[in-house]
């Protein structure tokens, strides 16, 4: 493992806590970004501020998008799409050029890792049988990272619109709670301002009404 691979991903398990195949999807797509943005247009590239991550999921891997590109929800430059897909997508602010990285269908398929997996989950795996899965995740983790990177994923340059700037949204007050919450994520229940989580208490209600 190159040197400076080794110390981006010794830094991701730290921050992320413990090593696993989901952290290092993460890493070997961020990997690529970091390869890749700078070939994109003639501007200069800066990592701590002029990418946009984008991530279909909300897996180990994000951890590691965050590690190596300082993308976060404080700052503005994480955005969270809930399609349930190993798919990133990483967008240079100056010009909206970018580059969209996917896992290949199957690349994290291992039929024993998966058998075991089921056991863990379910608290019925044998002590032999947990060393045996913690020393294949280590094993699965550690081939996603060193392998050569078309092996296991998939990308193609994009060009992708990104919001100019931050959006100011003004603060109500929800009727039930109390609470503020941002206007346009309130609705309106019974003619007063509800926010989300009060709106699905409002609606259980009805449907336990309507039973």
């Amino acid at each position: 493992m190159d040197e400076q691979v080794k110390v981006d991903w010794e830094r991701c398990v730290s921050f992320h806590g413990h090593v696993c195949p989901g952290l290092a999807i993460g890493f070997q797509a961020a990997q690529i970004a970091l390869k890749l943005l700078p070939e994109l247009g003639e501007e200069p590239y800066n990592p701590k501020s002029g990418i946009v991550s984008i991530v279909q999921n909300d897996a180990c891997g994000v951890d590691a998008v965050q590690t190596l590109l300082s993308s976060t929800f404080g700052k503005g430059n994480l955005m969270f799409m809930d399609h349930g897909k190993h798919v990133f997508s990483f967008i240079r602010r100056q010009d909206g050029q970018g580059v969209r990285v996917a896992l290949k269908y199957g690349a994290m398929d291992n039929e024993r890792h998966q058998a075991l997996r089921v056991k863990m989950m379910d608290n019925t795996a044998t002590p032999q049988e947990s060393e045996e899965f913690y020393q294949l995740h280590e094993e699965i983790s550690r081939h996603l990272v060193e392998a050569p990177p078309e092996e296991h994923f998939a990308w193609r340059k994009i060009h992708f619109e990104l919001p100019k700037g931050p959006r100011l949204n003004p603060t109500v007050q929800c009727a039930f709670c109390g609470e503020g919450v941002m206007e346009q994520r309130a609705s309106v229940r019974d003619g007063r301002i509800a926010c989300p989580e009060c709106v699905e208490k409002y609606e259980s209600r009805v449907l336990v009404l309507n039973k």
